[in-house]
């Protein structure tokens, strides 16, 4: 009678894990899941709106060669999958595969329910590329008239991959557990219940989205070695999602600044666009002063992407530096001619010293030359008429470092932490007047990260900046 009751404890005890894994797997993944796809609509509403909005006027006119040209830099730009679709449901553009190959997508989930609700969302299998993928389609309207639909998409395989990791985890704690109940449960079955009742909480607190919980056992056995792997699992996936949270954030940051760095420029084209339209291309003097209004925005906006291209291209990098030998000072010299004209036509100074006698350098030439670029010509920008740019290298032994001085305007100390964040500026109007992006200290700090050197920068209002370089040899 004793061991057929301890076999139905040990067998509810089994019973609890298996459902406990099952409710933890099942209410887990169903609401991580839940939440990537959250996640992943908002991202892709908010870059939809973006797309459209530089788009539409194209589509609207049927310049599908400006769309192909446009599309394929955008699709590149925020890592989307495009598409532009005409009324009839015609594939005009696809940034994944050629759109002559594509069914007619007028009786698609997205197409239909963005025509009748003005945005249309699904989830699918994609025949073309053999992969799930979540679409998000908005109508382009003119006159109340649809002319056609933007649709934007991303595949869903590394959210698959990541719950299939999930899930097999729980499977595997669910089999780590069934195996050490087998063994001593006919000798602890009474302790193990409280212990497992409270895996079983922790594993409901999990599942509805609680992750401080943990479980303290201390038994010195396997029981405690699966509490430590509950745990364990709970820590990785409070960190894997705090760090979740923490890209989604900077992912909408970097989207909403590129928005409203974009948004000013376009506006102020199509206003005078709209204004030469309406009969002020007649008047050559104020037409003219129109056009080169409008060539300034352009310029602005070519600089912006052209600048975000090239940050997007160093992150992609991942710390893969062409290694090759080079003399700083030649570069130097090289970079430093580049700005003899702005320079004499502002009056100021730009001296070059060097100090030592081994100014040879392992690494990316290019990037480097892009570091002093950058930086002089914030130097130069910022430095007012007759003022002094001084630019030093020094021989340290087993580094270079580099400073550059200048007698400009200065930083206010409050925003010298922050000067190196994408689209961060001290002064908005200044930075726009002389042409800023708001990029290229946050390109200069990457570099300098690919090249395993530190750069720091000190400033005070009135007195001017120094910004220093280490670079390893």
């Amino acid at each position: 009678m004793r061991t057929k009751i301890i076999w139905k404890i040990l067998g509810a005890e089994i019973f609890l894990i298996l459902v406990a894994i099952f409710v933890l797997n099942f209410s887990v993944t169903s609401r991580i899941e839940k939440y990537y796809e959250e996640k992943i609509s908002d991202k892709l509403t908010s870059n939809l709106m973006l797309v459209r909005n530089i788009l539409e006027k194209d589509l609207t006119g049927k310049r599908y060669d400006v769309i192909n040209s446009k599309t394929e830099e955008l699709s590149e730009l925020l890592n989307l999958r495009i598409s532009v679709i005409d009324k009839s449901g015609k594939v005009v553009y696809d940034s994944e595969t050629v759109s002559d190959l594509m069914e007619n997508h007028v009786d698609r989930e997205e197409i239909v329910t963005a025509y009748e609700e003005g945005v249309g969302e699904s989830t699918r299998y994609s025949e073309t590329l053999k992969f799930y993928m979540k679409y998000i389609a908005v109508p382009v309207i003119e006159n109340g008239i649809e002319q056609g639909f933007i649709r934007v998409a991303v595949p869903l395989v590394d959210i698959r991959k990541e719950l299939g990791i999930i899930r097999r985890f729980f499977v595997l704690g669910g089999v780590m557990a069934i195996l050490i109940t087998l063994v001593i449960g006919y000798f602890i079955s009474r302790k193990i219940s409280l212990p497992f009742r409270n895996m079983n909480d922790m594993a409901r607190s999990i599942a509805e989205g609680d992750l401080t919980k943990r479980v303290k056992i201390k038994t010195n056995n396997e029981l405690e070695e699966l509490a430590d792997s509950f745990n364990l699992m709970a820590d990785k996936l409070e960190h894997k999602i705090s760090n979740l949270k923490k890209m989604d954030k900077i992912r909408t940051d970097f989207v909403a600044n590129v928005s409203h760095e974009l948004k000013t420029p376009l506006t102020s084209i199509q206003g005078f666009i709209e204004t030469l339209e309406d009969g002020a291309i007649n008047d050559k003097k104020n037409a003219k002063k129109f056009l080169e209004i409008i060539k300034k925005h352009t310029k602005r906006i070519n600089n912006i992407v052209n600048d975000l291209l090239a940050l997007t291209e160093i992150e992609h990098l991942e710390g893969k530096v062409e290694q090759a030998e080079f003399d700083i000072r030649y570069l130097l010299d090289e970079v430093v001619s580049e700005f003899n004209n702005v320079v004499s036509l502002k009056k100021q100074t730009l001296n070059v010293d060097y100090r030592g006698d081994d100014f040879f350098l392992r690494g990316d030439k290019e990037q480097v030359a892009q570091i002093f670029i950058n930086l002089i010509d914030n130097a130069v920008k910022y430095t007012g008429t007759q003022g002094q740019i001084k630019v030093s290298i020094f021989d340290v032994g087993a580094n270079l470092v580099a400073t550059i001085e200048d007698n400009g305007i200065g930083i206010p100390k409050e925003h010298l932490i922050r000067v190196f964040e994408r689209f961060y500026r001290v002064d908005k109007a200044r930075s726009r007047e002389v042409g800023g992006t708001g990029l290229g200290l946050a390109i200069v700090k990457h570099i300098m990260k690919l090249q395993k050197g530190d750069i720091q920068i000190d400033s005070e209002v009135g007195k001017g900046t120094k910004i220093t370089m280490i670079f390893p040899k």
